[in-house]
């Protein structure tokens, strides 16, 4: 046998291997080729290996000096693995001039996201345009986008009329012979253009830039109580992240259908939906009541439309033909090595279609019937259903970025059942309802989702802050427990600890569970901002605001870092500072009305009554159940001595929050500045008796000792 002969005979080995996901076989065996014929499509073929055994620094040295596009784009994988971004930038776009990225779309989707993570947005937008102009149906590129602030030009991208156009790329005809496939070194579009970013020289980015209005990303954080929830102290001072709460409460979602469970040894095939009529299968029109999978005695999974289980799949499938006369000996075994010889061959044809191998390989295992379904084939039928999908969800998820949340419910409600009964629609929901700060419904949802995906994680970190503000501490020790015990190197699964512990006021060592979630992912932005949050409970505010500028230095739109930092300035008596931060804020998340609050309350510190009132008022007829809102402007009104307007907005607090013990101890000081001391002591009684804590108790009594005595200098407050 020649020298090529075993080669190749290698090469299919190690293949079939990585079909069979045997990485150590597949290792060992690629290791022996290379030290047998060194060439660079072998190493690139160990190094395929390694990285998908999870060894992205040994990868990473073997394709070290390659110039092949492949090897390229595995180098670029493996620096991303590594965080060495700049590498990775230099391997996919070696001239710097966008003409020789590899895998098109792809490519141009990983370069905006490396200058997403080295702070280059406007960079990132113009790849992130180029991915979806070459490949509108790549999800992944229009996240990043509405990410960074293009909600518009990603919607327009995503229309009818710009991706129809291109569905030919790599697609075959239901007729006819197959349209011209995709080059994978596709260069930038006409309408590329230089632009320049400031600090790193001259970038050549793929699009023309447009000018884009400010538009939100969905970030998370702790949130000020409301209706159901005790209200938290509401002294600026007292830490608690805003939300965008300028709507009124929605009603909670439709939830799906629960479905009474199959029999035993079958599964549906697909999630139960929110009707009791069988839904239509996407693929085939067949609805549930009709098709069923059915797990046979080797474990296998089935698919079955009203028929009889095939037969086993160590058999051969037979035809609807009659079956053949007896033949002799050596008929049957000529027969058999035929049979043999086309299972081979089909099998040898599916690894080649699943893992790009060269060459087939005898002795192979027996692969199910439904494998080749698998495979897959682009046709412009295909793209057009998947796109009008991908709008319907980029729509929903548009609103949702630019924090239109009662739009966005709206929206993801118009996805099928099937759709819509899958985790990561639910949660997005859910991510939905928390930011209209609706926990109850959002708590719902996530339940949901974790229903529809048991195992799905991504997500649930918000999941524990509803929780957290809920103040469930069983369910979220439980949701954090059962999150570790399914994967302990996931980083949700450290943040949803860490929340865990945050909630038993245990903040060192939910600051170690953050902590190890950014380890495991350094890129998590709303990690920074908990573990600020921590570190400012802890009044280490040198490292909060190092956590807060980590996460805007991440994502410049994450608006919870920005009133992170306004608090720290607040507490530190830096009001201009903390009032340019809250702006800033709000400027993102132009809808809540927490945030036009603490505006409002910086502008008072600084001396601008006039200004805080103004903007306390926008607050309350952005939310008229906000109750933060409604007493600081009785604060203000305090302050400016207009008693009787201030007694009205705290009579209206009261019936929203009437177990507040701070809404009854400041109407109490009020009616002690109007010298009606009976209604001051009765106030005053009434705030001790809802059991505030013991330095608010003090400072209680402390007034009832001196409810005769005139103090106007005293301006404390719980």
């Amino acid at each position: 046998m020649g020298d090529a002969a075993v080669e190749r005979h290698m090469v299919a080995c190690v293949n079939e291997s990585l079909s069979l996901y045997l990485m150590s076989n597949a290792r060992f065996m690629c290791e022996r080729l290379v030290a047998e014929f060194p060439s660079e499509a072998n190493t690139f073929l160990l190094a395929t290996c390694c990285y998908r055994s999870d060894q992205a620094h040994r990868a990473y040295h073997l394709l070290m000096g390659s110039q092949d596009v492949q090897s390229r784009w595995l180098l670029a994988q493996c620096c991303m693995s590594m965080n060495k971004y700049t590498e990775a930038e230099q391997a996919l776009n070696p001239n710097n001039d966008g003409t020789d990225v590899p895998h098109g779309a792809a490519g141009f989707y990983l370069l905006g996201k490396i200058c997403r993570l080295t702070n280059r947005h406007k960079v990132a937008q113009s790849y992130h345009k180029a991915a979806l102009t070459l490949d509108p149906l790549l999800w992944s590129a229009y996240e990043e986008l509405c990410m960074l602030g293009g909600e518009d030009d990603a919607a327009q991208l995503l229309s009818n009329e710009h991706a129809l156009a291109r569905n030919n790329v790599g697609m075959v005809p239901e007729h006819g012979t197959p349209l011209a496939q995709q080059n994978t070194n596709v260069g930038p579009p006409p309408s590329a253009a230089i632009h320049q970013q400031g600090g790193r020289g001259t970038e050549v980015t793929p699009l023309a830039l447009t000018s884009t209005s400010v538009a939100n990303q969905f970030p998370v954080g702790r949130q000020l109580h409301q209706n159901d929830y005790p209200m938290q102290t509401p002294s600026p001072g007292a830490f608690v992240t805003p939300s965008p709460s300028g709507y009124s409460h929605a009603a909670p979602p439709a939830l799906p259908y629960r479905a009474a469970p199959p029999p035993r040894g079958v599964v549906a095939s697909q999630v139960a939906t929110r009707s009791t009529h069988p839904v239509p299968s996407p693929q085939t029109g067949v609805s549930n009541s009709q098709r069923w999978k059915f797990m046979d005695d080797t474990g296998k999974l089935r698919k079955v439309s009203g028929r009889l289980f095939s037969e086993p799949s160590a058999t051969i499938r037979r035809g609807s033909r009659v079956a053949p006369a007896p033949l002799d000996s050596a008929q049957k075994v000529q027969a058999a090595l035929q049979a043999r010889q086309q299972r081979e061959t089909q099998m040898a044809l599916e690894r080649r279609a699943l893992t790009g191998a060269t060459a087939s390989t005898s002795g192979a295992s027996q692969q199910s019937p439904d494998m080749g379904a698998a495979q897959g084939q682009k046709t412009p039928a295909g793209h057009a259903a998947v796109l009008q999908l991908l709008q319907t969800i980029g729509e929903a998820y548009s609103l949702l970025s630019k924090y239109h949340c009662q739009e966005a419910t709206v929206a993801f409600h118009k996805l099928s059942p099937a759709q819509f009964n899958t985790g990561w629609v639910l949660c997005q929901l859910g991510r939905a309802y928390y930011e209209m700060v609706d926990y109850p419904a959002a708590a719902n949802v996530f339940e949901f989702a974790r229903q529809a995906d048991r195992h799905r994680l991504e997500g649930l970190e918000v999941y524990s802050t509803v929780l957290w503000h809920m103040k469930r501490e069983v369910e979220v020790s439980y949701l954090a427990q059962e999150a570790i015990a399914q994967d302990r190197r996931s980083p949700h699964a450290w943040a949803i600890m860490g929340n865990c512990f945050s909630l038993q006021k245990e903040h060192e060592n939910a600051l170690k569970f953050f902590q190890r979630a950014l380890q495991l992912d350094p890129s998590f932005t709303y990690a920074y901002t908990l573990a600020g949050h921590e570190y400012f409970a802890n009044e280490d505010f040198d490292k909060g605001l190092q956590c807060y500028r980590h996460a805007m230095r991440l994502d410049p739109r994450h608006y919870n870092a920005w009133y992170g930092v306004g608090q720290i300035y607040f507490r530190q008596e830096k009001y201009e500072m903390a009032e340019y931060h809250f702006r800033r804020s709000l400027l993102i998340n132009q809808r809540s009305s927490v945030l036009r609050c603490y505006v409002g309350v910086a502008l008072h510190k600084i001396g601008r009554a006039p200004d805080a009132l103004e903007q306390l008022q926008s607050a309350i007829d952005a939310d008229p159940k906000n109750p933060l809102a409604k007493f600081e402007k009785a604060a203000v009104l305090m302050s400016q001595e207009q008693y009787q307007p201030a007694l009205l907005e705290l009579e209206a607090l009261k019936e929203i929050a009437p177990n507040e013990a701070s809404v009854w101890f400041q109407m109490g000081k009020i009616y002690k500045k109007l010298e009606q001391h009976n209604d001051a002591l009765r106030h005053f009684n009434t705030a001790l008796d809802l059991k505030p804590s013991s330095s608010d108790s003090n400072l209680i009594k402390s007034a009832i000792e001196k409810i005769r005595i005139s103090d106007e200098s005293d301006d404390e407050e719980i």
